[in-house]
């Protein structure tokens, strides 16, 4: 096994000098150096695929040519999965699939719920435990949190005395869907509905929207909702059993998760390079320009495709962390993968101005949006949005509802509302699905399945939340929104 490793990692650094070394070689029968450029991507990838693998060596392949001026990445995902939406979540998916295997999630748990401010009272611990599902949620899948995350749950219920039949853990369990559910609204992170957005309003407009600017807007938007979440638990919900709980009983959970190993370390630090990327340029966008532009010009889908390739690389205790028939078996939703991939031209194909459809809904619709207020067209998408989210695929809500609002509002005169901001919010929205299990199957089946909720309650208690998102979104969310995208 050392003797293969060995031999693997000196036929990858051959190949990797072939690659690299083909853009200083000085071009010849008159060959552009691009030319020679292709020339060693494609004698590097002979030599992985024959000597390695021909899976994982595959994005290696994928990176060098993105790298080369003539194709560039955006081009480069487009040849290979058709746009740069499919890749992005492909990557992110198998990026993330690693640290569901780790004890991350059990580690940051236990840090937010037996800090000194979580054990002060019931209601703090309630507060810290909802705040740490929503700090995971912004970059894991809502549906692999949720299943990874129940057992644990289960072991807080033990731990504190919960019993099922009782209010605080019913709320508890809500808390926790709405809050993962959620959090896949409040980051583009991995989550399917929120890059589908970004990815309609990009192709329709040519304008693209950023990691930070969706963030900027939904993050804050996301806490004013759990904020809401929480007062509404308390004044309106009031578990009479809450006062039972015992904050400091969470301490001996403490002693029941092993510290970080070296794998689970490099996972984080390739994930946190991964986020520094797609969020850093942002920062510096007015101190250094054209380090600002070179890096978003990479498109959203190059971070984690080069995370990918650094834990394929790397290995702990002689085995690759990321295992490339493992990762894309049980990491990657690919349900999600191809209904994103028909959705996205399914969008594109609703708007476009050949097929008629997009003038129609603007004839149709119009007189509507211009006899309406800002703040009534903004209220009716909203409302249109989590209504439909709650009944329906989160998919199908954003492609719909965001087809339609390009329709109308790009034939509103310029400057009459944020377009971006609009359709932005519309995969916020989908989010916002707690109501029935059609909303998020995974997670409202999961928590109706445990026992400690109900169809009813889910019902109910999501349905308030809902109506908090509308408003939240209209009169707080838009302006917010139209504000940092434009």
């Amino acid at each position: 096994m050392k003797q293969k490793n060995s031999k693997d990692l000196i036929f990858l650094a051959l190949a990797l000098i072939v690659m690299v070394g083909s853009h200083f070689v000085t071009p010849f029968a008159g060959l552009s150096q691009d030319a020679m450029a292709v020339l060693g991507v494609f004698f590097g990838s002979l030599i992985m695929w024959i000597t390695i693998s021909i899976d994982w060596p595959s994005l290696i392949t994928l990176m060098t040519l993105g790298l080369i001026s003539t194709f560039g990445f955006s081009s480069t995902f487009s040849g290979a999965f058709g746009n740069s939406t499919v890749a992005f979540l492909i990557f992110t998916f198998c990026l993330l699939y690693p640290l569901a295997k780790t004890n991350f999630v059990r580690r940051c748990t236990v840090a937010f719920i037996t800090n000194k401010i979580a054990r002060r009272g019931p209601w703090f611990f309630v507060c810290f435990l909802l705040a740490a599902v929503t700090f995971m949620g912004l970059f894991v899948s809502p549906s692999v949190l949720f299943v990874a995350f129940m057992p644990f749950l289960e072991d807080i219920f033990s731990v504190l005395d919960i019993k099922k039949g009782g209010k605080t853990g019913n709320m508890m369990m809500m808390g926790t869907a709405f809050c993962i559910s959620l959090s896949s609204g409040m980051t583009a992170i991995g989550h399917v509905w929120p890059t589908m957005a970004i990815g309609y309003y990009t192709a329709a407009t040519g304008i693209d929207v950023n990691q930070f600017q969706y963030m900027a807007f939904g993050i804050p938007t996301g806490i004013i909702l759990i904020v809401l979440l929480i007062l509404v638990f308390k004044f309106l919900y009031r578990p009479d059993d809450i006062k039972d709980i015992n904050p400091e009983k969470a301490m001996k959970l403490r002693g029941t998760v092993p510290p970080a190993d070296r794998k689970e370390k490099i996972i984080l630090a390739t994930i946190g390079m991964v986020v520094v990327l797609w969020v850093g340029p942002s920062l510096v966008k007015g101190i250094l320009p054209d380090l600002y532009t070179t890096i978003n010009g990479l498109t959203t889908a190059m971070p984690p495709l080069l995370g990918c390739i650094i834990l394929f690389i790397c290995k702990d205790k002689g085995e690759r962390i990321m295992n490339f028939k493992e990762v894309t078996s049980k990491g990657v939703l690919w349900g999600s993968i191809l209904m994103t991939g028909a959705a996205t031209y399914l969008g594109s194909c609703l708007t476009n101005s050949d097929i008629g459809i997009s003038d129609w809904l603007s004839t149709s619709l119009s007189p509507l949006a211009a006899s309406l207020p800002v703040t009534g067209m903004i209220l009716f998408f909203m409302t249109w949005a989590i209504l439909e989210t709650n009944f329906s695929s989160n998919i199908v809500t954003t492609t719909v509802v965001s087809a339609v609002a390009l329709s109308v509002l790009t034939a509103l005169p310029s400057g009459t509302v944020s377009v971006g901001a609009v359709v932005c919010m519309v995969g916020f929205c989908a989010a916002i699905s707690n109501m029935t299990p059609a909303g998020q199957s995974t997670v409202n089946m999961v928590a109706i399945g445990s026992g400690w909720t109900t169809t009813k309650d889910m019902f109910i208690w999501g349905g308030i939340f809902a109506l908090m998102g509308i408003l939240v979104l209209t009169f707080l969310g838009y302006p917010l929104a139209s504000v940092i995208i434009g």
